[in-house]
């Protein structure tokens, strides 16, 4: 890395602490980097999250776009009585769906849709539904097993707050300075420079979670050169939305990875 990496570097660390600067300009600046000290890693991982992280094995997504969800249904019961938001429990699928889906959603978005969804969240106050794979499918089901002719249920999605997304993209901006503090810590002082095995172990580190930090000497430098946002309106309480005791005994195989994955519907048990 030459004086002019070394510049890059400075612009990146200014830039990932002004909260006004969009993240996917001081991540593109994060690929050039990258490919100014031949760093694979720091390529990867800055292109990843400019593009999204689509085709990329769930173990490799990082842990911070792993977010917290309630899975929620609408549901007009009849005679003029209906729920909205309505939270169900885990807890209320069957015993061999309860590994499959759980109450995280992992975001493979791109960097800028993921701040322009968790602005308009903000700005409306509003959480973000995300509709279940096969959820039409899967609501025809639950209508079908709830033994209640005039049941129907237009919705059933994850709910994902703003807070959550918002603490999701400043992961992204705090990880970018974890990275600039990895590297400075690297170079004492100017005249040193950070070798692409230090860049990489960086993003070890800061990224994956690997702290098992090593010491490499610094080499001393010449001197050259589908979603959708809505206001909730009722979350109910966590329990079966019907009444009369019934309760939910469907799933849909699959956890929300946002890149259309298909879905089946396991048969449903009642009380």
């Amino acid at each position: 890395m030459n004086r002019r990496d070394r510049s890059l570097l400075t612009e990146i660390e200014r830039d990932a602490l002004d909260e006004n600067k969009p993240l996917r300009s001081v991540l593109r600046k994060c690929v050039v980097l990258g490919g100014h000290s031949s760093s694979a890693e720091l390529r990867t991982w800055a292109t990843r999250e400019l593009r999204g992280y689509d085709g990329v094995p769930t173990e490799d997504v990082p842990g911070y776009r792993k977010v917290p969800a309630t899975i929620q249904v609408d549901a007009q019961l009849g005679f003029g009585s209906s729920v909205r938001g309505q939270r169900i429990s885990p807890q209320e699928l069957p015993d061999f769906a309860r590994d499959v889906v759980t109450e995280e959603v992992i975001f493979r978005n791109g960097i800028s849709e993921m701040e322009a969804m968790a602005a308009r969240s903000a700005a409306d106050h509003a959480h973000v539904r995300l509709s279940l794979p096969g959820g039409i499918d899967l609501a025809r089901a639950l209508d079908a097993a709830s033994g209640r002719p005039y049941q129907h249920i237009p919705e059933i999605y994850w709910s994902v707050s703003s807070a959550a997304l918002q603490g999701l993209v400043d992961q992204v901006r705090t990880t970018i300075a974890e990275l600039v503090g990895e590297l400075r810590a690297a170079m004492p002082d100017d005249s040193q420079t950070p070798t692409p095995e230090q860049m990489d172990h960086a993003i070890r580190v800061v990224v994956h979670g690997d702290r098992a930090r090593v010491n490499v000497t610094a080499a001393q430098s010449s001197g050259s050169g589908n979603s959708s946002a809505g206001r909730p309106e009722s979350e109910g309480e966590e329990g079966p939305f019907w009444t009369l005791g019934r309760k939910i005994g469907g799933v849909v195989v699959g956890l929300a990875t946002l890149i259309g994955t298909v879905a089946a519907v396991w048969p449903l048990l009642s009380k």
